[in-house]
């Protein structure tokens, strides 16, 4: 009856989760300085401020029917909160200016009431024999997310029986983000200090209010907690705060905005420069995130952080806006997570979608190959230095070993521009090192340079830095005229895919724009077909001593399609994007997600309810709406070869014409 209610509600709502569990949700930000101080985690970068992380906290409950029954509150906002200023933020994203985005905040008054069919602070699901552990996913979200965005997609593992953290990255890429200032900040004050324009030696010191336009830092400015507040105002200096009462007359708490940064996208040495500073805070932030899940699951042992632990208004078990965490029933929740969670390092799954994807890819590696690069100082100048726990983690002896165990990453829709720069060369040569699941949208399959990218990304010999990765495309655009040249409809704030970098063919962003179905597919013949996917799925066949790899896309889907957006507004979907079923499109990435950590041993529920192993997914079959996609550099990768052997082989020809000294005659 509540299904077919919905159905008449203004109000967007989610589909049910397909999994077995009812679940449980925590909205959640804490200080970093205890896990600094505790040598959990290094400092945060030196070009920003950012002294708590944040995350939204989804984990097996109940089995389903009985979270209601025991009289538990359910439903979250999809929303976060302050919902106008996330709002507002949303539409400055899609391209309103800031007094159009403030007067459109407050028209859509409807979308403040989107719930999650979740259970706030509701008990994590009980032991069912001893030394009972859930498998974890930690989860980075792309340009435009935040720790609800993709909600649908990380809540449905927790319904197979995952504990699933998704954090929301300060580093310029989420909509806004807000953040509470502890009271207690470590060695973290010090930073502050020194990156104060007022602070004396300030001129030999990386300051935040003296860095390079465009380079991600954390701006300041009052807030508040309740959707009510209407005194958020920006502050242009980055340092300079409002304190604003959240819990009392007597308790001041400052909150800081950090706002959504547009960034060119063309390649070029200023955009490495700006993606790797982001890059910086994101890989640092997910650092921090796997110390949060060790001292969760030791249940805070050694932690003194209720002074300043944050469960939000929507994680808790009453309608109160008091955030004070020292009442007994706050500290409980954080207890039940004690001895929980299998944080063995093929108990941790890595995930992220779009520029996350690329984060992901960039974490996995620092931390496996750390201790080489300690070794030959190979790396230079890196992104991100894990401590030694994290270290450990993946390799118990502090070197590359036998004992060493690869960790497990899945990548949606992953976008290669950010690690295509100097400081990231090192590690794109290098390989993933674990088990890889990568998944397409139809669009970025299409997508053909993005494509041979993430097929370096997928190798498991490792990426070929080539010098002019787009170059090819660089020179056919630069032969048109740009004015000339569609553009993708940016009108909505729907599409969450990032703004196309040079490379991408005219003729590939016509179709997009058009939104062309996969015609190639559908006009092949079967025979051809069929050929097709038994050449891709040997290129992803299982080789002694390799990491596994496997590589599929859903047909007639979108970069969007992996988010919330689509289940929530389909019909908005199908006109901007040409998605017709975007929750079939994300069943689709759970079913096969759930089975790759299945493969893995990992403790995790079926897809299809008393189906022992999902075969089908990644078998030899035919699954309608999913495709197998070859490992192999393809054939725009072979043409780029040939180019490359015609140019070596004309110089050589002209140093033989010209007679230059040490040219070799063929």
């Amino acid at each position: 009856m509540t299904s077919l209610l919905s159905r008449f509600s203004p109000i967007p709502y989610f589909p049910p989760y397909k999994g077995p569990y009812e679940v449980g949700t925590l909205d959640i930000e804490l200080p970093v300085s205890p896990f600094i101080d505790s040598g959990l985690s290094p400092p945060c970068p030196s070009h920003s401020d950012i002294p708590t992380v944040q995350f939204r906290l989804f984990y097996p409950a109940a089995l389903k029917g009985q979270a209601t029954a025991d009289g538990s509150q359910s439903g979250a906002t999809w929303i976060p909160s302050p919902r106008k200023e996330y709002v507002a933020a949303y539409c400055k994203f899609a391209g309103a200016g800031d007094f159009l985005a403030n007067v459109l905040s407050y028209i859509p008054r409807h979308v403040y009431y989107i719930k999650l069919p979740v259970h706030p602070a509701h008990p994590i699901l009980p032991e069912s024999n001893a030394g009972d552990r859930f498998p974890v996913v930690i989860f980075s979200h792309g340009l435009a997310g935040t720790r609800n965005t993709y909600s649908y997609l990380t809540a449905s593992l927790a319904s197979h029986g995952a504990v699933v953290l998704c954090p929301e990255h300060r580093d310029g890429s989420a909509p806004a983000s807000f953040i509470r200032e502890p009271r207690h900040k470590s060695g973290l004050s010090e930073l502050q200090k020194q990156n104060h324009p007022n602070h004396k030696g300030a001129e030999n010191t990386p300051s935040l209010a003296n860095v390079p336009d465009g380079v991600p830092r954390t701006p300041s400015s009052s807030g508040s907690d309740s959707e009510d507040d209407k005194n958020v105002n920006s502050n242009t200096c980055p340092l300079k705060t409002t304190g604003k009462s959240l819990n009392s007359k007597d308790e001041k708490q400052t909150i800081r905005r950090v706002d959504y940064i547009s960034q060119p996208h063309e390649i070029s040495t200023a955009t490495a420069t700006i993606r790797n500073k982001q890059l910086e805070i994101r890989l640092w932030e997910l650092g921090v995130l796997f110390a949060v899940v060790k001292t969760l699951n030791s249940g805070l042992e050694g932690m003194d952080i209720t002074d300043d632990f944050h469960v939000f208004p929507s994680a808790t078990t009453n309608k109160t806006k008091n955030t004070n965490t020292k009442c007994p029933s706050t500290l409980q929740l954080l207890q039940m997570f004690k001895n929980r969670l299998d944080i063995s390092t093929g108990g941790v799954t890595w995930m992220g979608h779009s520029f996350g994807g690329a984060t992901i890819t960039q974490f996995v590696k620092s931390c496996w190959y750390a201790p080489l690069f300690r070794q030959n100082g190979e790396l230079k100048d890196p992104l991100y230095v894990p401590s030694d726990t994290l270290t450990r983690h993946f390799h118990p002896d502090g070197e590359i070993g036998e004992r060493s165990r690869a960790p497990a990453t899945v990548l949606l829709d992953t976008w290669c521009l950010p690690l295509l720069g100097d400081r990231t060369r090192a590690l794109w040569k290098r390989r993933l090192p674990g088990p890889t699941l990568g998944i397409l949208s139809f669009q970025f399959y299409k997508w053909k340079e993005n494509l041979r990218g993430f097929r370096h990304v997928m190798s498991r010999k490792g990426g070929a830095f080539e010098e002019q990765w787009f170059g090819d495309a660089q020179d056919e655009r630069n032969e048109q005229v740009t004015p000339s040249l569609p553009k993708l409809d940016r009108s909505s704030s729907m599409d969450v895919t990032p703004q196309l970098p040079t490379g991408f063919s005219h003729s590939d962003e016509a179709k997009l724009q058009s939104g062309e179905k996969d015609v190639v597919e559908e006009d092949e013949e079967e025979n051809s077909l069929s050929l097709k996917r038994t050449a891709s799925r040997v290129s992803q066949r299982s080789m002694p001593g390799q990491p596994d790899r496997r590589l599929y896309y859903a047909t007639g889907s979108a970069h969007m399609s992996q988010s919330d957006f689509g289940v929530l507004f389909p019909r908005s979907a199908r006109y901007f994007t040409k998605v017709d079923d975007s929750e079939g499109v994300l069943d689709l990435n759970v079913r096969a997600l759930v089975e790759f950590m299945r493969e893995r041993g990992l403790n995790m529920t079926p897809f299809a309810e008393g189906v022992e192993r999902d075969r089908e997914i990644f078998g030899e079959g035919v699954v309608k709406g999913w495709e197998v996609v070859s490992l192999e550099l393809g054939e725009e990768g072979k043409a780029k070869k040939k180019v490359e052997e015609e140019k070596k082989i004309a110089l050589v020809d002209g140093d033989v014409v010209k007679g230059r000294r040490g040219s070799t005659k063929l």
